[in-house]
Order: structure tokens, then C-alpha cells, then sequence
């Protein structure tokens, strides 16, 4: 027995992406960045480049998922299939990171979401209560006012506000925690699962104009194959039929087009809904919760996307529905030809056996009388005049019946065998 040649790949999967044990206070920014038709090791080697001017040392043969801790800063670089992510945290510190512009328009690829997170130590009365520290005040002076999205997380070892707005002058959204009682690991895990909602809504959300571009042109296939379908009888069915086929073509490209970005669109929406579970939210009175927003915003464009892959599918199989039809049709028109030609061969042959039996009667008279006049004139040349010569030929005559039975025999036998050939 020997390792399977990728088993060590399959083992460092389950621990392929840890989350990191953090504390309070602290102050990340994370960044989803798509690979928008770049290579992912190209892009790799550009944001491994990148993270050492930062002054952060790995390997240099260093390859995928990437944590570097060097106090009082940390960088954490995580590879997916058409994304990346980077994560920067600084410790100790509570104010939002400024990353440099330069160093951020020098990363590979196109910014499709960030988030700013903010973790603090639970100060002063209860949430919501008190003055001066209370997270009340501190999630204001953040948000200006805004309808806040808010709840108590990870069993209530934490509470959790943003108005999933994005800063005017970051283009990142901001999210403040407070920790009443977590743990480092409970902390880490926290921060991800905010960081992945975060990323995986904005991944979800990219069939969203897709979908909504694809609704008009299939509202356009569905009245055409309405029109194809209440076609005429009268019309020529192989026409009806091509017509059929360039719609089913039309909707296989769009099918085709569409049908891995849709999946891939339900595997993040998934993934939303899951990194949403695992935060354990309960409610902070008088504030929606993490869930209830995204249930309220992000549902809606499932459905829309949803819609349009359903839509897509059904119309395949209706244009598939309406080809068989069509093309029982033909088959039956086609039948019904075979049918008459059949029909057509059938009398064809008839008039053929008629003919042939005449032509065989035929063939017996003509047959007989080259034999019996070549048998009288052999006689009279071979014989004188006389009373042998009468008597033969009144032989010859009396037994002309039998050489015309005789005859007819050999015919008949010599053509069953050609039929048979």
C-alpha cells in the first residue's frame, strides 16, 4: 500500500483557513479583492510582493493561504477560486487603520468589497444605557444617526453594530463590536464570520445584474415560442420545426452563459445565511438584527436570481415539449407518406405479377409453336412424302396438348427460381 499522491492536499484542507485567536482592543480592515481574468498565481506573487514592503518576512516559496503576525501588526491572506481576500489587524489600537492609497492601487485585480472592524472592550452601563463610553454613544458617533443594524452575538458575549453603509471616504463599511466576555478563539471566529458576511453577500450579489438583464430577453423567447406554438396546421412543419430549433439554440447559449455564475451566486447566498447562524444572535430591543437586514435586502435578489435560472430552465424544457410535438407531427406525416407508398408498391406489384403472368401464357404459345414448327419442318426435310410421314405429324399434332403442359411446367419452374434470386 502507498499515500494517494494528493492525500497530504486532502489532510492540510480541513486546517487550510484557521481563524486567528484575537483580543480587544482591536482594529482590522478586510478586503475582497476579484481575480476579473488574472491568473491566481500571478496575483499571488504581486500581493506576497506587496506584503513584504509592509515589512512582513515569510517564505519566499511560500504559496496560498498566508498569516503573518509582527506585533504590533498582522496580515492574513486568503486564495479562493475567483477572489482573494486580505486582512490587516493592528492590535491595541482603536482607530480606523489608514492604508496607504499608493500600496492599495498597486494590489492585482478589481475591489469588489471591504469592511472596517473596530473591536473594543465593553466600558461604562449596558448597551444602549449610560453616557460618555456607552456603546450607544460609540456606534453615533460612527454612524451618524443611521438606521443601525445591531444584536447580541456569540451568546451574548458580544454585541455587534453597523449600518452596513459604505464610508465615503474608504468606500469600506464599517462594523463596531464590543466585547462583554469573549474569548480570543470566540474573537477570532467573530471577526471572520463578519468578515466572510461581508464577502460572501457581495459575491452573491454578482448575478444580480445579470439576472435582471436576463429577465427582458427571456420575456422575448417565451412570446416567440408562444407565437412558434400556436402556429397553423396548414404551415410547413419543417419550417415551424427550424424555428423551434434556433430558440432552443438561443436558449442553451443563455443557459450556458449563466448557469455556473447562478450556482455560484446559491453557494454564496448559502454561505451568508450559514456565517449568519454561527454569529447566535439575539436581539437588542428596538434594533434589527444582522439577520433580519439580510433578510430583508439580500432575499429579494435570491429570488431574482433564482427566478432567472428557474426561468431559463423551464423555457428549455418547453421549447423541449414543444419539439416533440412538432416532431411527432412530422413523424406521423412521415408515416403516413411510408403508408401511401407503401400502398403505391403493393399495386405497383400487383399490375407487375399480372403482367408477368400474361407475358408467361405469352411465352408458352410462342414457345410452342417454334417447337412444333420446328419439329414439322425436321420431319418433311428428313422424310419423303408418304404414309410414315402423315403418320408422324398426326403423332406430332395429338400430342400438342402435352408439349404445351410440358412447356408451361418449364416456364413456371424457370421463373419461380429467377422470383426466388
Amino acid at each position: 500500500m502507498y499515500n494517494y499522491h494528493k492525500r497530504q492536499e486532502i489532510l492540510d484542507e480541513v486546517h487550510a483557513r484557521p481563524f486567528q485567536n484575537l483580543g480587544s482592543p482591536l482594529s482590522l480592515v478586510h478586503i475582497a479583492v476579484l481575480f476579473d481574468g488574472m491568473r491566481g498565481l500571478d496575483i499571488e506573487r504581486q500581493v506576497f510582493e506587496l506584503i513584504r514592503t509592509m515589512g512582513f518576512e515569510f517564505d519566499i516559496e511560500h504559496q496560498g493561504f498566508l498569516f503573518c503576525d509582527q506585533l504590533p501588526m498582522a496580515i492574513r491572506y486568503e486564495p479562493h477560486n475567483e477572489f482573494y481576500t486580505l486582512t490587516i489587524y493592528q492590535f491595541d489600537f482603536l482607530e480606523r487603520i489608514s492604508l496607504p492609497v499608493s500600496w492599495l492601487e498597486h494590489l492585482p485585480g478589481a475591489l469588489l468589497a471591504g469592511v472596517e472592524i473596530l473591536v473594543r472592550k465593553k466600558t461604562g452601563h449596558l448597551l444602549f444605557k449610560g453616557a460618555g463610553n456607552g456603546f450607544r454613544n460609540w456606534s453615533e458617533n460612527h454612524f451618524d444617526n443611521r438606521q443601525l443594524t445591531s444584536s447580541h452575538v456569540m451568546n451574548e458575549a458580544a454585541v455587534v453594530a453597523t449600518d452596513f453603509q459604505v464610508k465615503t471616504d474608504s468606500s469600506f463599511v464599517q462594523v463596531l463590536v464590543e466585547d462583554t466576555h469573549l474569548l480570543p478563539a470566540q474573537a477570532g471566529l467573530l471577526v471572520q464570520r463578519v468578515c466572510e458576511i461581508e464577502t460572501y453577500r457581495h459575491m452573491a450579489l454578482i448575478s444580480l445584474p445579470m439576472a435582471r438583464s436576463l429577465m427582458p430577453k427571456l420575456t422575448v423567447l417565451d412570446q416567440k415560442l408562444a407565437a412558434v406554438s400556436q402556429r397553423t396546421m396548414d404551415e410547413d412543419v419543417a419550417d415551424v420545426l427550424a424555428q423551434m430549433m434556433a430558440l432552443a439554440a438561443e436558449v442553451e447559449a443563455l443557459s450556458a452563459g449563466t448557469a455556473n455564475r447562478f450556482a455560484a451566486s446559491e453557494a454564496y447566498f448559502a454561505l451568508v445565511e450559514k456565517s449568519i447562524q454561527e454569529l447566535r444572535e439575539s436581539r437588542v430591543e428596538g434594533v434589527q438584527m444582522v439577520e433580519e437586514f439580510m433578510d430583508r435586502h439580500l432575499n429579494p435578489a435570491r429570488r431574482t436570481c433564482r427566478s432567472a435560472a428557474a426561468r431559463i430552465e423551464l423555457l428549455s424544457k418547453r421549447i423541449a415539449r414543444a419539439t416533440e410535438l412538432i416532431q411527432s407531427q412530422v413523424n406521423l406525416a412521415i408515416e403516413k407518406q411510408n403508408k401511401e407508398l407503401l400502398e403505391a408498391l403493393n399495386t405497383r406489384g400487383q399490375r407487375k405479377m399480372k403482367l408477368q403472368a400474361k407475358l408467361e401464357s405469352l411465352s408458352v404459345v410462342v414457345v410452342v409453336y417454334y417447337m412444333y414448327d420446328l419439329v414439322d419442318t425436321a420431319l418433311k426435310n428428313l422424310l419423303h412424302a408418304g404414309a410414315l410421314l402423315e403418320q408422324l405429324l398426326i403423332v406430332l399434332t395429338i400430342s400438342l396438348p402435352l408439349i404445351i403442359v410440358l412447356t408451361y411446367w418449364m416456364i413456371r419452374r424457370l421463373m419461380k427460381g429467377l422470383r426466388e434470386e
